[in-house]
């Protein structure tokens, strides 16, 4: 085969040794660019794939320079094979010995509702089994999934009683004399938390916009040369903890956009859908038979967003005597009938995301009220539209996919496959019409229309077509103009005026990504809440950042008060409680914001840490307010307030994890601080704005001293990335008038107490400027206003 440009472009950088993130559009010939690569080094090569038909599939078209493997197979040969035997023996385990095993003897009341002992030990292996996907060392609270029917004190007191019993079973799963069911996951985990050194001098992993975690850190560990090829806009899996890690990954990125499977009039289509994602990409279709849009009255598949969708298509074709299969099989959905059957009659069910409930009636108010409830609610529907006979009876009447006419398929089990004739099905559309497209709905639907070879019906997807259309190019989805959003809002989108200037000028964020990761090398382990099912990270990083501020001398900053003030004052805010309570809130928020300034101001006032962080989560809500513009219902400590609350009353509900894990951190910053601190006054400014900051809304953490810097409570600190750069960049430029006289800048890593830093010509040579910081931001400067001028005109 012949290369493309981009592809011969591709293999080129490849043969140079440079790391790179290779971004794939639908059909581009990704699999053939990797080989030629192969092909052009003698070098040893490591392909990773998805699963096991591709690798087999791989192996069959790269040298025998190149291993080609899953991760789970690599896994096995260095520590599964050990665990052959137990694989085997308790492959079907009932769940009743694993609970005898886990001395889970008895049921567990939770209220009103009971928890099985079989239950209670599915939930264990399912903590277990979310461990292994993270890059967690150890089994913690928020490993427990989702138990419908209970809210979010009756989860937490769950976990309480299971995270011993799930400590307890991981160390059983690894030792050789275990006893507990042994899993495929089970070894890759046990291999990832070696630290493994792979055997190669470059490797390729695919599909990386769908890595599983534990998979990333063990790519981004090696020290042999990485290519990761896949497409973001195709990441649609994030609801099974994948991970895209091609936008923080420090290589040169590069694209491929001719695709071979489709012809011009598909990639139109796929282009509408991609910008809709906010993907700077645009595929060209290259394909050798022609394309076209058409309605196709028997496709070879019909695509749904979900089970209850492809439910009605098959139902459709069996009316007609069409021969129609469902991918993947009918399994799941005769489980959920059975289940329901039971619980009309008054039965209890062991289906596990059932198990709570005694009777329909219950799972179906729990799954209308419950804002958790999604996946339930999507259950409910097929049952209560269907009935459980009739989805029995269409399980039944269903065709294997090699004697089927159609197929039938969710376009999350259609992922990596292509069908000549392709109907889109109807179940995309929101039912509210004005609702945005929203960028992972687009991620999907551009999935669905590009699995079409030569025909695509789009029936099913024009009223959701007409609500994004290319007048919306600088626009987000809700239809905000790109240049109104502030700075870390750009950044989320290429077209913003930000995000390409920055690219324009400053054009490689990879290389400070590598040199950030060197720096992080050898750190411990992030600490973080281990006992606590839903930690609200947003709050704790808020929380973290007003006990520095304190430390450095300044109050938690203008965003706070504003949020205090926007509470008391008579803004209409979505969500809010009464006006009395409005302005009981108002009195805690001004009475807290006074306490923590007279900390600062007044000796004999001083609190101690527990108070301050007490007074400092408290007033993370207000901010959000501020930040949000609306008053959310979950979540939310402020929604405990009613018009007799104290500011004791509210600060006593602050949960104790929140004490412990700030506790930690400020033990870790007191080291890197402590130096800070012993500044002058006037060189500690807290939450500084910019000049700039009139064009573009953006507020730093801390500069001190000259040294600009950007706090990071993050639990993951390898997946900083493009944005996060971007952002340290933002703020640099936006200084136009050298107001902070800032020389070094970085990040400061609360959970691993480090900073990092880079004198700023060291930071933007290496980011790829051509020109002085003046001359940077004067172009910014003149750049932004003129977009805002040629906006208004």
């Amino acid at each position: 085969m012949k290369a493309t440009e981009e592809q011969a472009a591709a293999r080129d950088a490849f043969t140079a040794g440079h790391d790179l993130a290779l971004v794939a559009g639908a059909g581009t010939g990704k699999t053939s660019t990797l080989v030629m690569m192969g092909a052009a080094s003698r070098r040893r090569g490591m392909y990773i794939a998805f699963n096991k038909p591709i690798a087999l599939e791989a192996k069959a078209r790269f040298g025998s320079n190149v291993h080609c493997s899953t991760s789970h197979a690599l896994a096995y040969r260095a520590v599964g094979s050990r665990f052959q035997a137990r694989l085997e023996a308790t492959r079907h385990m009932p769940l009743w010995r694993t609970a005898q095993l886990l001395n889970l003897d008895r049921d567990l009341a939770v209220g009103s509702r009971r928890l099985k002992a079989t239950t209670l030990a599915h939930l264990v292996m399912e903590m277990v089994k979310h461990f292994c996907y993270s890059t967690d060392e150890q089994v913690t609270a928020r490993h427990l999934g989702t138990v419908h029917g209970l809210d979010d004190a009756g989860q937490q007191y769950v976990v309480q009683g299971l995270l011993p019993r799930a400590r307890w079973a991981w160390d059983d799963i690894c030792s050789p004399n275990g006893t507990l069911p042994f899993k495929h996951d089970h070894y890759l985990k046990m291999w990832a938390l070696t630290r493994p050194r792979l055997r190669a001098d470059y490797i390729l992993l695919d599909e990386a916009q769908d890595t599983n975690p534990v998979l990333e850190e063990i790519f981004l560990a090696q020290q042999a040369q990485r290519v990761c090829v896949g497409d973001p806009s195709q990441q649609i899996y994030e609801w099974r903890h994948a991970k895209d890690i091609m936008s923080s990954f420090p290589g040169t990125r590069m694209e491929l956009t001719q695709s071979f499977r489709f012809g011009p009039p598909i990639a139109d289509v796929a282009n509408h859908w991609l910008r809709a994602a906010t993907s700077s990409m645009q595929l060209t279709g290259h394909a050798a038979e022609p394309s076209e849009l058409t309605e196709v009255d028997v496709p070879d598949a019909v695509l749904c967003r979900g089970n209850a969708d492809a439910l009605a298509e098959v139902l459709r074709f069996l009316d007609r005597k069409v021969p129609v299969a469902l991918v993947g099989g009918g399994k799941p959905l005769l489980s959920i009938a059975k289940a329901a059957i039971d619980l009309q009659a008054g039965r209890r069910t062991s289906h596990h995301d059932l198990a709570l409930f005694s009777s329909w009636g219950e799972v179906q108010e729990y799954a209308e009220q419950d804002s958790a409830a999604a996946d339930l609610k999507a259950i409910v529907d097929i049952v209560d539209t269907y009935g459980p006979h009739q989805i029995i009876r269409t399980v039944q009447q269903m065709s294997d996919e090699e004697q089927a006419r159609v197929v039938v398929s969710t376009v999350h089990k259609a992922k990596g496959r292509e069908w000549n004739r392709v109907r889109i099905g109807p179940g995309f559309t929101p039912p509210d019409d004005t609702s945005a497209v929203h960028p992972a709905l687009a991620r999907l639907v551009y999935v669905a229309v590009t699995r079409a070879r030569t025909q695509l019906d789009t029936a099913g997807i024009k009223r959701l077509q007409t609500r994004f259309t290319t007048a919306t190019a600088h626009t987000t989805p809700e239809g905000l103009p790109l240049a109104r959003l502030p700075l870390t809002g750009q950044l989320k989108y290429p077209r913003s005026p930000m995000s390409t200037f920055l690219a324009r000028h400053l054009p490689h964020p990879e290389r400070v990504i590598a040199s950030y990761l060197q720096h992080i090398q050898g750190l411990p382990h992030p600490v973080q809440p281990l006992n606590e099912r839903r930690p609200d990270y947003a709050a704790l990083g808020h929380t973290i950042d007003y006990r520095l501020r304190l430390a450095l001398g300044s109050d938690p900053g203008p965003a706070a008060q504003a949020g205090v003030d926007i509470i008391g004052s008579n803004h209409p805010i979505d969500g809010a409680p009464s006006t009395a309570v409005r302005q009981n809130l108002y009195m805690i928020g001004s009475s807290i914001l006074g306490r923590l300034r007279a900390h600062l101001s007044d000796a004999t006032r001083r609190l101690d840490d527990d108070e301050l962080t007490r007074l400092c989560f408290v007033t993370s809500f207000f901010e959000a307010i501020y930040r949000n513009g609306t008053f959310p219902r979950k979540r939310n400590l402020l929604t405990l307030v009613d018009e007799h609350t104290t500011i004791n009353g509210l600060t006593r509900a602050v949960p104790a994890y929140v004490l412990e894990d700030i506790d930690e951190q400020m033990n870790l910053a007191d080291k890197p601080f402590t130096p800070l601190r012993d500044l002058p006054a006037h060189q500690r400014v807290c939450g500084p704005t910019f000049t700039g900051s009139t064009d573009v809304h953006a507020d730093a953490d801390f500069i001190t001293g000259g040294f600009l810097i950007d706090c990071k409570a993050v639990t993951r600190p390898h997946r900083l990335g493009r944005e996060e750069v971007q952002q340290l960049a933002g703020y640099l430029l936006l200084d136009y008038d050298n107001q902070y006289d800032i020389h070094d800048i970085g990040f400061y890593l609360a959970r691993q107490g480090t900073l990092i830093r880079w004198s700023v010509p060291e930071f933007l040579t290496t980011l790829g400027a051509r020109t002085t910081l003046p001359q940077l931001r004067t172009a910014l400067r003149e750049d932004l206003r003129s977009t805002r001028s040629s906006k208004r005109s």
